[in-house]
């Protein structure tokens, strides 16, 4: 009997409702199997990560907004590269921000890309694609 496969599980940090539905919309855009798991703040993510490797699988893929209440994305990032069950997991930092200090600190983090937050639709829609490739590239990883 073949045994099936679990969609990858993406945890998505971000408190903006309108940004979710467009994060959504571009994984179901490009066809991206997924199990999505979301939290609106910092705070949450942090609970979230300190549970992984004990209990609670580490995700494939992490959609991070860097301007998160209660506790910033850079920070998120941090501890998740602290977490030794999942310090491997690739991130996508979203944000409005264009700051090259922001990018700077993602990149010495180890966040996989940076993924500017457009105004249309169309560009935003993209995100789907970067998810796609940014998965299967850590499934062909040895």
């Amino acid at each position: 009997m073949p045994v099936a496969l679990e969609p990858p599980f993406i945890l998505l940090a971000e408190d903006n409702q309108a940004d979710v539905y467009l994060v959504r919309k571009s994984l179901e855009e490009h066809g991206v199997g997924h199990e999505l798991r979301t939290v609106k703040d910092g705070e949450d993510a942090l609970r979230l990560i300190a549970e992984m490797g004990s209990g609670i699988r580490c995700p494939e893929l992490v959609l991070l907004d860097l301007n998160l209440p209660k506790v910033g994305g850079s920070e998120v990032l941090e501890r998740l590269r602290e977490n030794p069950e999942c310090a491997h997991v690739p991130v996508i930092v979203l944000t409005s921000s264009d700051s090259p200090d922001d990018r700077g600190d993602t990149v010495r983090l180890g966040a996989r890309a940076y993924f500017r937050k457009p105004m249309q639709l169309d560009a935003f829609l993209q995100l789907g694609e970067l998810v796609r490739r940014i998965l299967g590239e850590a499934s062909n990883a040895p």
